[in-house]
């Protein structure tokens, strides 16, 4: 117990430092993206999507690209989809911010699972957070990826962000959400398999609009 407290003592001074240098010592330019998000597919797979206003959800506005759509299945099924992107390092802007994960005002965190999706062979990790307000819920998937890899923990992602800082004066990083609309009662079981396929085919996409390695991607 005492050595698992000094392990995050040490951890949090670390955190301490690097963003301290961040804030003290210029990075290098922005980092562009492979693609502008605005080609990112209209339609995926079974799923075709529609542009949503950004400022109605209360989405980040620091990003330097970024974007939000519904998407439907010829189920009816609707899921949105936000991506958003940071070239570089903004002073007073927390990328892994918990209020970016929020899907709007008094939602409440009242579960909230890791788990990995498996997909062509590979696999990443997504965080699960079931979100409620009233007798309603918001199922969400979220992850990380950085020029490190891909993580679900702000923590965590925070110390990617300033070893990068430091070791090769970048500091990208991409924030992806996938969730639900408000429902009623649990999630039912074809709208996690519709979920989870969304989330598959969006995975394959970014890899061609972000600019990180797929070797450090899984």
């Amino acid at each position: 117990m005492v050595r698992r407290a000094q392990r995050y003592i040490i951890v949090i001074v670390l955190v301490g430092l690097t963003c301290l240098f961040i804030s003290r010592v210029p990075c290098g330019e922005p980092v562009p993206l492979k693609r502008d998000l605005s080609l990112f597919p209209v339609n995926i797979g079974e799923w075709s999507g529609r542009e949503m206003s950004e400022q109605a959800q209360g989405l980040p506005v620091d990003t330097d690209r970024s974007l939000y759509r519904k998407y439907t299945n010829e189920k009816g099924m609707p899921l949105y989809l936000y991506i958003g992107y940071w070239g570089g390092f903004r002073q007073g802007s927390d990328v892994f911010s918990g209020n970016y994960i929020e899907p709007g005002y008094m939602w409440d965190s009242v579960k909230e699972r890791e788990r990995v999706i498996e997909v062509k062979g590979e696999s990443f990790p997504v965080r699960e957070v079931l979100f409620a307000k009233g007798d309603y819920n918001i199922s969400l998937l979220y992850w990380y990826q950085t020029p490190r890899g891909v993580t679900t923990k702000r923590f965590r992602g925070r110390l990617l962000y300033g070893i990068d800082a430091i070791l090769n004066r970048r500091t990208n990083v991409a924030l992806v959400k996938i969730y639900t609309g408000p429902f009623s009662g649990k999630e039912s079981t074809y709208m996690i398999t519709d979920r989870n396929s969304l989330t598959k085919e969006v995975f394959l996409q970014l890899s061609t609009f972000l600019p990180f390695n797929d070797e450090e991607s899984r």
